[in-house]
This record gives C-alpha cells, sequence and structure tokens, in this order.
C-alpha cells in the first residue's frame, strides 16, 4: 500500500537525488484524499535542511531526510469543518482501478452536469430549473426518487454516473444551483461538535531542532498534555516485507542487461529509519500522520509509549492484529492506526520521546564507535555508494537550492571555472526549447549548429511536449541594458548558453549531436541540480535501523522471522 502515498520527485523538488526517486510524504502530504469537484489545496515544494547535521562531523549524517517543510496553501476561502482535498491527478485513479471504484475526474463533472439538465428537463418539461418544483413535476416524489435509485444502482458503472449526486434531493439542487460541487461541498461538511467528539488532535507536537546531539530535528509539545493523555495519532501503513527496503548491487545478467546482485547488499533505503517493526517479524509500519517522525528516542527518560487506537474503527481494522503477515500482503490500503501516549504531564514546549528499544539503542551505539569522521580535503564524492571517483575537488559541497536562491552573484562562464569551478556535486541546466521545424532525412555529417535568442513564451512553455530543462554551459555574461525584459528578478546579468543536444535522423540510421547557441538568456532560466547519489542519506556510513514495536503490543501472529531470515538481519547489523 505505500504505493497509493506516492508523490511524484519533480512536486516534492527531490527528483535529482537519483536517476529514479520516489517520495513519500507524511503529516499532510498523506491525510487529504482527492476529490476533482471540490479541490482546495495547493501543495509545494519541500526544501532542502540537513537540520544541522555536517557530513564532517555528525555521524548523524545521512540518517535523516534533509527534505523538509512541504507546504500546502488554500486555492479558495475553507470554511470550517470542510474536508481538505488535494489533487492527485486522474492518472493516479485510472491506473488503479482493479482496487477502486471507477472514481470521478474532472471531465466526469462536466458530463455529468449535462446528464442533470437533461434529467431535469424530462422531469418538468422544460430547460428552466426554476420549474424544479413540486406542482410542475410530472411524476410523483416517490416515483422520482425510485428512478434516480434505477440511475444509481445500474449495475454498468461509469466515471460520469459516480459523478452524479447520491440523493435525488441534491440532484435537484445541483441542477437549480448549475453546480454539482456547491451541493458535494455542502455534504462535506462537519460540524465542530462532530470533529471535537470524532476526531484526533494532530497539532500537539511540532518540529524543531532536538535537544537530542545528532538527532536532527524533534518534536516538541505545543501545549500541556496530560499522563495518558493523546500526543499524537498515527495510522501507519503496512510494509508486509522489510527485504523491500533493501538496495543491492547490479551484475550483467544472461541477455547482457543489469539485474539485481541478490548476493551483493549495499544499504537500506532512509525511509526504514522512519518505520516500526519487531525482531521476530517481516512487517514494517510507516507512521504518516504530522510530526510524529519527529519523535526521537531516549531508552530511561521517555515520556511518551507506543499503543494501538481503541476506536477509529472506520479506520482501524482490529482483526488485522490477528491476520498472518502473509495475509496482510493482500491488503492493498493502508488500515491500521497507532497512538502516541503520554506516560507523565508533559509541559508545553518541551520535546517528546519514546522508546525506541534495546535493538535500536546496540545498533547506534555501535554506529557511533564505528563512525570515522571524514576531511573536507577527501573525495566528496566517493562517500557516497553510487557516485564515480573524481580526482581533484573543486570547493566544498554545497546543496543546488542555495545556488538557486543567490540572485546576486553572476554565474560564472566556463573559462571562469578554469579557475573557481563549481563543486563537483551540482551541475547546470538551462530552460531551453531544443525542437525545432527542421526534420533531419538522413544524419548530418556535421554537427548541426542553432543559433537564436532566448524566447520567454517558446523556452518557458508549460506545454509538455515543448518544456525542456537540458544540461547547458554557460560562455558568456553581460549586464543587462535598458530595454531588456523584465524577468522578475533583481540579478543583473544576461547569458549565453550552449547546448549540445542527442538526436535521431528520420530515417533511424544513428544518432548524432545538435548544438544550441541562445543568447539574452535570464537568470531564472538557468538554473542548479544536485547531481544524482551526492546527497548525505547516500553516505556509506549513514545509520540505518528501524524502531522497535514494544513487545507487549506486537501482534503475535506477525512473528513470521524465521532463522535464516535472522541469519541475515545480524549480517547486516555486523556489516555496519
Amino acid at each position: 500500500p505505500l504505493t497509493n502515498y506516492d508523490w511524484n520527485a519533480p512536486d516534492i523538488g527531490c527528483d535529482h537525488d537519483a536517476e529514479d526517486v520516489s517520495a513519500t510524504v507524511n503529516g499532510f502530504g498523506a491525510a487529504p484524499n482527492c476529490h476533482f469537484s471540490l479541490l482546495n489545496v495547493d501543495e509545494h515544494a519541500a526544501q532542502f535542511d540537513n537540520a544541522g547535521l555536517d557530513r564532517y562531523t555528525s555521524p548523524g549524517a545521512g540518517a535523516i531526510t534533509p527534505w523538509f517543510n512541504r507546504t500546502s496553501t488554500a486555492t479558495r476561502d475553507i470554511k470550517a469543518g470542510s474536508e481538505l482535498y488535494v489533487d492527485y491527478g486522474p492518472s493516479w485513479f485510472m491506473s488503479r482501478e482493479g482496487h477502486f471504484q471507477l472514481v470521478p475526474i474532472p471531465s466526469s463533472y462536466t458530463k455529468a452536469l449535462e446528464f442533470l439538465k437533461q434529467y431535469g428537463k424530462m422531469l418538468v418539461g422544460t430547460e428552466n430549473p426554476d420549474d424544479l418544483v413540486e406542482d410542475k413535476m410530472m411524476i410523483d416524489d416517490e416515483a422520482q426518487k425510485d428512478l434516480w435509485d434505477v440511475i444509481k444502482n445500474h449495475p454498468y458503472v461509469s466515471r460520469e454516473r459516480q459523478a452524479l449526486p447520491q440523493t435525488h434531493k441534491d440532484a435537484i439542487r445541483a441542477i437549480i444551483a448549475d453546480d454539482i460541487m456547491a451541493v458535494e461541498e455542502e455534504n462535506s461538511i462537519r460540524s465542530l461538535e462532530w470533529l471535537e467528539e470524532n476526531g484526533k488532535c494532530a497539532d500537539n507536537i511540532v518540529p524543531q531542532q532536538s535537544t537530542i546531539p545528532h538527532a536532527g530535528r524533534g518534536a516538541f509539545a505545543t501545549r500541556f498534555i496530560p499522563k495518558g493523555g493523546l500526543v499524537a495519532p498515527a495510522p501507519v501503513v503496512h510494509i508486509a516485507d522489510k527485504s523491500k527496503v533493501s538496495m543491492y548491487a547490479e551484475i550483467k545478467g544472461p541477455n547482457g542487461n543489469m539485474i539485481r546482485d541478490d548476493n551483493h547488499l549495499v544499504t537500506k533505503q532512509i525511509i526504514l529509519n522512519y518505520c516500526f517493526s519487531h525482531p521476530n517479524s517481516t512487517m514494517l509500519l510507516f507512521p504518516y500522520s504530522s510530526n510524529v517522525v519527529y519523535i526521537n528516542h531516549h531508552r530511561t527518560d521517555y515520556n511518551a509509549k507506543l499503543q494501538w487506537t481503541n476506536d477509529f474503527s472506520f479506520y482501524h481494522h482490529k482483526e488485522w492484529l490477528e491476520k498472518s503477515v502473509d495475509d496482510l500482503e493482500n491488503e492493498w490500503t493502508a488500515g491500521l492506526m497507532l497512538e502516541f501516549v503520554a506516560t507523565r504531564d508533559i509541559q508545553p514546549g518541551e520535546e517528546v520521546f519514546i522508546d525506541y528499544g534495546e535493538e535500536w539503542q546496540n545498533a547506534w551505539d555501535e554506529h557511533v564507535k564505528n563512525w570515522v569522521p571524514i576531511t573536507k580535503e577527501s573525495d566528496y564524492n566517493n562517500w557516497t555508494w553510487y557516485t564515480e571517483k573524481v580526482e581533484t575537488i573543486s570547493g566544498d559541497p554545497i546543496q543546488a537550492e542555495v545556488m538557486n536562491n543567490d540572485e546576486v552573484s553572476p554565474i560564472r562562464t566556463l573559462e571562469e571555472q578554469k579557475t573557481n569551478a563549481y563543486p563537483h556535486n551540482i551541475e547546470m541546466q538551462c530552460y531551453a526549447n531544443t525542437n525545432h521545424n527542421s526534420a533531419y532525412l538522413f544524419t548530418p555529417q556535421t554537427m548541426p549548429v542553432i543559433q537564436r535568442e532566448f524566447d520567454s513564451e517558446k523556452d518557458f512553455s508549460t506545454d509538455e511536449d515543448d518544456h525542456h530543462i537540458v544540461k547547458c554551459k554557460v560562455v558568456e555574461r553581460y549586464e543587462k541594458d535598458a530595454d531588456t525584459e523584465d524577468d522578475g528578478s533583481s540579478h543583473k546579468y544576461q547569458y549565453v548558453i550552449e547546448i549540445n543536444i542527442e538526436k535521431s535522423s528520420v530515417d533511424g540510421d544513428g544518432t548524432f549531436r545538435e548544438r544550441h547557441i541562445i543568447t539574452d538568456v535570464p537568470w531564472r532560466a538557468i538554473k542548479f541540480t544536485d547531481k544524482p547519489y551526492t546527497s548525505d542519506v547516500f553516505l556509506k556510513q549513514a545509520f540505518r535501523h528501524e524502531m522497535k514495536i514494544p513487545d507487549e503490543i506486537f501482534p503475535k501472529s506477525w512473528m513470521n522471522f524465521g532463522d535464516e531470515q535472522k541469519k541475515k538481519a545480524n549480517w547486516w547489523q555486523s556489516w555496519q
């Protein structure tokens, strides 16, 4: 079910972390549903922030995600008690038709409203919605309800029919309002009294810098929480096989393609550090509610604990605690909820801790004992698993986002980089449309060179077929003049860039390189990106270990870890 909580990496901003990035966003990023007629929230990219964990000095470097503080904003006024909805995109639902009903997509509501208008005309014989009153109806109220039941419950399911209001009363309201959304929105609002009685408070904790050395961020109480009180709810996504988070080396397969080398475990994915498990089970539980991932460990002075929720039956499937791990692997959606509960009074501003378990503590102690500080003079890329060796280092590593936020400093040209190179963990890319109307019938004998001025409308096009961001080089820089188009920045330079792109001829007889020289390029069309596999999460020394679910609440039916699996787990810990 974890794939239901994935976001496109570009939406988060981490698409350059690796060749193929899948991002799971906990907290608000995982909580809202999608209802295409009620969308009211936009979500934005996260910020890059290592929380002060420096790879040169901290054994905690690489043990936390550096992507933090993804914000969400209202797209329109939202009434108190309204449910919050974000846009999953139609393809999310269309790719899951085997697991969900035919969920309406945006075009479904347009067609549904057209149907409602025809339905209203059938009821009164006119197209005037004001005529939809009882004394003008051509059939009585009971017959109308029966007819609507037939329409809604017809065995042939379609997205358009699913977009129709549930009741006949709401159908009439939608026809009169000429808007399905208005009716759906009104029906989706809960009273504040209902929320107080049936909801769970998700803002008792907020993230701040932890008081624990090398932990990064921690969770701090926003208000007084009495002993036994709820610190935070924690709905969890279950991962039946914890080996799914393992990452392996590659070897050449029998057909020459690269395949996984099952005998060479390289590391484990960062999500493991945010999951709960048990030494005798393959099950992992990933909590996805707001801020609970920031709750840190204290072996003795903890002030909270885990327990299963005893209510929320509409979500928490208590019977799953009696099922086997194999059975739960077939459950395609999340359906379990833990709670963090105070073991003593917690004061406002106090950091919240739980006990991650003896196994976690031993693993961390061993990691700290074996951790070796790295000097800045060492080869930056050689510290990570996946990057190739670079013989010389060119400046201290720097996050690309820092470079992109610098509107003042001029971007260095190729000539300047010979003596003042950028750090080799970043690379330069440009917004440029390298498509053109000339097709190559045959492979050119010499490299084609295309020269032109930057075109904001063309090069910043949002059309999916035209939009490009490609590797580039800055070959010249000059100051803007009075006639320069305002690019919305305080940067005072424009640039000449060079792009070398690979293309194919119509006859398909091989590929060739094409060079583009583009002048008058604004600062905002040039961006820096992080080279894949250079962030701290890929450090060879990065700590990885799941947190332990206490014995007293871990289901016996989930204890499926055999002797062979225990050996592999012990090998991994000893190798670290």
